[in-house]
């Protein structure tokens, strides 16, 4: 057999090979079933705390570090927990109730950190009387800080209305 055609088949072997570790390693959980838990907790630590209008349950899922920080669903900005504080107490103010249901979340490894991106879809009753429902998309980063999973920041916003054309 020439020389040649042995490394042909050398070459479609190896890629054979990898292809097949490729679709093995895609195949697995990209993290734990623990971490996995423990991040859906912290989601739902985070509804729970909203339902409750509780800035102080809130801030407590945030990391205490001084770069920890908040991207409204407007956009506003808020760095370091106090500005985050002043947020919250603003939007809890203007509720009557809010309620909310995760639509769909991931996450993904990030070193020793997890990056969580979902939806979620806020019932909200104003203190004005009105009613309405706000679907929140959000990326953020979490990591686990003495013991437990925390928001190192969170970027929530409202999703670009779709062009019906």
């Amino acid at each position: 057999m020439p020389k040649r055609n042995i490394s042909l088949i050398l070459l479609a072997a190896t890629a054979l090979l990898s292809v097949s570790q490729i679709g093995r390693a895609q195949s697995q959980p990209l993290l734990p079933a623990d971490v996995i838990a423990a991040n859906q907790e912290l989601d739902r630590r985070l509804l729970e705390a909203h339902a409750q209008k509780d800035t102080n349950a809130v801030l407590r899922l945030f990391s205490i570090h001084a770069d920890v920080f908040f991207i409204t669903p407007n956009g506003t900005i808020n760095k370091g927990l106090e500005s985050m504080r002043h947020s919250f107490d603003r939007f809890f103010s203007s509720l009557e109730g809010i309620s909310a249901e995760i639509k769909e979340v991931s996450y993904l490894p990030a070193g020793d950190c997890v990056i969580g991106v979902g939806t979620v879809v806020f019932h909200r009753h104003l203190k004005s009387g009105q009613t309405d429902e706000r679907t929140v998309v959000w990326t953020d980063l979490r990591r686990k800080e003495n013991g437990k999973w925390l928001f190192v920041f969170r970027h929530a916003h409202w999703p670009v209305a779709s062009d019906a054309r």
